[in-house]
């Protein structure tokens, strides 16, 4: 899965938090690694996610308690924000698995969903999130007050360093983008909240620039594992797009993720016609194109 450098990347520098990380990756690595063994077997599928679950269930929690006590011992300004997210992924990621254990079935869609989402959401949590605890990352900088193409870019490219350790070279090509089609690629769609607000983000990578980096996560057999995949994007784009409203938001601002899923090239165009953009970008980089469409309304 992930390499040892990118996990020393994200070492906050707080023994017993760096070792609780380790240990979440270890534990994903050993499950990824048994389900690309026996992703065919029903019982197997079963009894890996209700281990995976029971870990969870028992280590997160504590996991969570003891970060939560070293932000309010140093007076961390981001806590309550911080422990939001905790809570939505207890509350919501979690749940979600239980009620499929208690059905007492699960098919290689589900367990590889399970394991996806997971990762996905562990990698970005702890590259922005995490990592500002300790006065590092793109979440520890002040908040941007302009969105000007220059600015936009600088973000962007900071967030694929922080988050993948990529270099991606980002540069915008197009300010009034409504979904022409540049070729292949993979649409998502977050609703995120804001008290009574719901905005949306629509957005999409080229599909060659997602193998790739799924290839870096996952090691090259990952090809054949589309729900994989297209899982770790759901959460870790759903987290991604959020992160970058931040950056232009109001920090005391909550955001919450409500719906995040893959659109099927069919509903691309009829989604796009729900919104009324206050952006609308499309990128080119060194590793392929990506957009977003947005209706957030930015303070500025």
């Amino acid at each position: 899965m992930l390499d040892n450098k990118w996990i020393d990347d994200h070492l906050m520098g707080v023994e017993e938090i760096d070792n609780d990380h380790k240990k979440l990756f270890k534990t994903a690595q050993k499950a990824l690694e048994l389900m690309h063994e026996k992703d065919n077997d029903a019982r197997s599928r079963l009894h890996t996610l209700r281990e995976m679950l029971a870990f969870l269930n028992n280590f997160f929690p504590v996991h969570v308690r003891r970060e939560e006590a070293y932000m309010r011992k140093i007076g961390y300004e981001g806590y309550a924000y911080h422990k939001m997210l905790h809570d939505e992924f207890m509350n919501m990621q979690l749940k979600k698995y239980e009620n499929i254990v208690e059905s007492n079935a699960c098919s290689k869609e589900e367990i590889w969903d399970f394991l996806g989402s997971g990762v996905g959401w562990l990698m970005e949590h702890l590259a922005t999130a995490d990592m500002a605890i300790v006065g590092k990352g793109v979440l520890a900088k002040p908040e941007q007050s302009s969105l000007e193409e220059s600015v936009l870019e600088e973000e962007i490219n900071q967030l694929f360093a922080s988050t993948l350790n990529l270099k991606v070279n980002a540069k915008i090509i197009n300010t009034n983008y409504m979904g022409e089609y540049w070729g292949k690629a993979i649409h998502q769609k977050v609703v995120l909240c804001s008290g009574s607000k719901e905005r949306v983000v629509i957005s999409g990578i080229e599909k060659s620039f997602l193998l790739d980096v799924a290839k870096m996560i996952y090691g090259d057999k990952v090809e054949d594992e589309l729900d994989l995949i297209l899982s770790t994007l759901q959460l870790f784009g759903a987290n991604f797009w959020r992160t970058l409203a931040r950056r232009f938001l109001e920090q005391d601002e909550e955001i919450l993720v409500k719906e995040s899923s893959i659109l099927v090239a069919d509903t691309l165009s009829e989604e796009l016609k729900k919104i009324q953009p206050t952006i609308s970008i499309l990128f080119t980089s060194d590793m392929g194109k990506f957009f977003f469409i947005t209706d957030v309304s930015y303070h500025l």
